[in-house]
């Protein structure tokens, strides 16, 4: 789903799906079933799955690795705080966190999620696109304007793990250039899977990466696994449409 600007997928297709990544077609049906009790899909009872205007909006989420969505070498100190009341039913509580950890956000104080105040969206944008995606409604969202120096260092050094973030990040960019120079010599049932699973992991890193200022997390992997991944979406975007025109898909 998402290939056309319908976002739709036709039954007939799983017979494909099915192939490429070596799953049956009764469980991509039970699948898609799940996706429709979640209220991630449609269906309309003619074999036709549509994304719903909920999963759109991760979807949106999720390609924001594609446009300039912080800045990196310009940060003027100040923070982004979110304060989660007490009292919130736990499945409430759990998806908060799940929106904030998208965003960047790390426990700062007791019920208060901070981040660098870095990026493109403005206050009043990123607080809507939180309660958007499912920030728990009594949740508060501010600028801090002044942070002392000690909590200010004591947040910028401990609570983002650079070391290791930039570890992963070495790991998976050597991965996308390994594949990468074997792609072309790959038959087509190989190269599918692989550029699906290996550029969904890559792009899914991006678009959780917490978008550190520079002061924070000094070298630029960030930029460097985009830049990888930018040409290994161009590379397997490729690879699937030609397989998907095949099929008749309007792409």
């Amino acid at each position: 789903m998402g290939v056309n600007k319908r976002h739709e997928l036709a039954t007939s297709q799983l017979g494909f799906i099915s192939d490429a990544f070596d799953i049956s077609i009764n469980n991509l049906r039970v699948t898609l079933n799940r996706l429709v009790g979640t209220g991630l899909a449609t269906q309309n009872g003619r074999g036709i799955y549509c994304l719903t205007e909920k999963a759109l909006a991760k979807r949106v989420f999720i390609n924001r690795w594609q446009q300039d969505a912080f800045h990196y070498d310009h940060w003027d100190s100040r923070w982004l705080g979110c304060h989660l009341p007490k009292g919130a039913a736990r499945a409430v509580r759990k998806k908060s966190l799940l929106v904030l950890d998208w965003y960047g956000f790390a426990a700062g104080l007791d019920h208060l999620w901070v981040r660098p105040n870095n990026l493109t969206l403005n206050h009043s944008e990123l607080t809507a696109t939180l309660f958007n995606l499912g920030l728990e409604a009594e949740a508060h969202c501010f600028v801090l304007q002044e942070v002392p120096d000690s909590l200010a260092s004591q947040w910028a050094h401990h609570l983002w793990d650079i070391d290791r973030l930039d570890n992963e990040y070495d790991t998976l960019m050597k991965s996308l250039e390994d594949s990468l120079k074997a792609l072309a010599s790959k038959p087509v049932n190989a190269s599918l899977p692989e550029t699906c699973r290996l550029g969904g992991e890559a792009i899914h890193r991006l678009a959780i990466d917490p978008l550190l200022p520079k002061v924070i997390r000094p070298k630029k992997k960030y930029q460097q696994l985009r830049s990888i991944v930018h040409k290994y979406d161009r590379v397997g975007r490729n690879i699937w449409l030609e397989q998907l025109k095949k099929l008749g898909v309007d792409v």
